[in-house]
């Protein structure tokens, strides 16, 4: 039986910008409360009180760090909210961070 490499991997939230069988040129841009309710939230406000900063992603952006239900974590950027990422555990996403703050320069 073939296996699945991807099965493993983080969700991005682009796996779910576009609801299944919509045409793509039809998705409308990600507003926020869209993205909070795709998670699984009421409203952006009640997403961004649940959440924990975890990190600097520049300027006055911050990562942040959100408990879902079922036990998995989401990772994402109050600046960029396309860059959400899925999580197994906490530990798994700060790690994350850890190497995203490796893989980026610094300014001096």
């Amino acid at each position: 039986m073939p296996t699945n490499p991807s099965v493993n991997l983080p969700h991005t939230s682009a796996d779910f910008a576009t609801p299944t069988g919509s045409p793509k040129s039809a998705a409308s841009p990600l507003t926020k409360e869209d993205f909070a309710r795709r998670w699984g939230f009421a409203s952006f406000l009640e997403m961004f009180e649940a959440s924990t900063p975890v990190g600097d992603a520049g300027g006055k952006k911050k990562w942040l760090l959100t408990a879902l239900r079922g036990g998995k974590f989401l990772l994402w950027n109050d600046g960029e909210i396309g860059s959400a990422q899925e999580f197994e555990s906490r530990e798994e996403a700060l790690a994350r961070i850890a190497a995203t703050s490796r893989e980026v320069p610094k300014a001096p």
